[in-house]
């Protein structure tokens, strides 16, 4: 069983921490909106922060477990293969061959690495460039919100004057 805590369990840790925020943060007129807003953000922003960097420890050791299995295989075989050529050298060929097969193997698994973090790293920035798309549509919309506002405004009392006129 794992040590790390259930969903459900980080969940409620986080309702109870958000809770003590407001009732920390409390007055006679009670908490702004805009300010439990922020801190509820930090609060979210630090829980997502933790669970992304457990996940990035979790595949980081994955991978390291690889590349050490990978790594100690090779090392074994191209070490058998190098005793069985000492003792005879009837298999230099085969175990020429097999060793630089090893060697391939390792190199593959250092780039299967390489391109693990590449692509970790494109996904990044796309998940970035869709945030700021989001938040440029965002601003947009409430931009035409306050227009059409303004606009149905107008018209109430352009409808105001003339019904009184």
């Amino acid at each position: 069983m794992s040590d790390s805590p259930t969903p459900e369990q980080r969940a409620d840790y986080l309702v109870r921490k958000l809770e003590n925020l407001i009732r920390e943060g409390k007055t006679e007129r009670g908490m702004s909106f805009k300010t439990w807003q922020a801190l509820a953000r930090a609060e979210l922003a630090n829980a997502f922060t933790d669970f992304d960097q457990q996940l990035v420890k979790g595949r980081q050791d994955a991978i390291a477990r690889r590349l050490i299995l990978v790594g100690s295989s090779a090392v074994v075989t191209i070490g058998f293969w190098g005793v069985v050529v000492i003792v005879d050298r009837h298999f230099g060929i085969l175990a020429a061959w097999i060793c630089a097969g090893s060697s391939v193997l390792v190199a593959l698994v250092a780039l299967e690495m390489f391109v693990r973090r590449l692509s970790s790293q494109y996904k990044i920035i796309a998940r970035q460039k869709t945030f700021e798309r989001i938040e440029d549509f965002d601003k947009k919309l409430k931009k035409l919100e306050n227009e059409i506002w303004l606009k149905n405004k107008k018209l109430k009392e352009q409808v105001e004057q003339e019904g009184l006129l």
